[in-house]
């Protein structure tokens, strides 16, 4: 059995973490919980600025990097305080760390290939309109 929390939104996941520590809880089995990044959405959004005439290649490519830096210091801080909450409800927690991919999608499905039995992913708004299919046994909590 393996329970995972995918955390697509650095701001707002405590709705999917909860549920998936207590997917964990009930099933008596360890959870494990990446941070993704979705390469694209940093690109269009960057790519947005440049198109409008914001910046220049080079401060976009500096804009773009700054961003990822800034998103993986996030993940590092997000991956912490989920670990602290596993912690308190006696919940082992694997951490896999960061995932930067260009779409989330094809990870989920990746992960239920490695014998994912649930995958909760706490998601922004902006990204529920771009998810496509989804592995059935995924939950996407789209988060405040």
């Amino acid at each position: 059995m393996s329970i995972w929390l995918v955390v697509a939104n650095p701001y707002a996941y405590d709705k999917a973490m909860w549920k998936a520590v207590s997917e964990a809880q009930q099933n008596q089995t360890k959870l494990r919980v990446v941070f993704f990044i979705n390469n694209n959405s940093i690109h269009d959004v960057i790519g947005e600025l440049g198109q409008s005439g914001w910046l220049g290649s080079n401060p976009l490519h500096k804009l773009q990097n700054s961003m990822l830096e800034g998103y993986r210091a996030l993940a590092g801080d997000v991956l912490k305080r989920v670990k602290r909450k596993a912690k308190e409800k006696e919940v082992e927690l694997e951490t896999q760390e960061v995932m930067e991919r260009p779409t989330i999608e094809k990870y989920l499905f990746e992960l239920v290939e490695k014998g994912a039995t649930k995958i909760v992913i706490a998601g922004p708004q902006l990204l529920t309109a771009k998810i496509g299919e989804l592995p059935n046994i995924a939950e996407y909590i789209e988060e405040d």
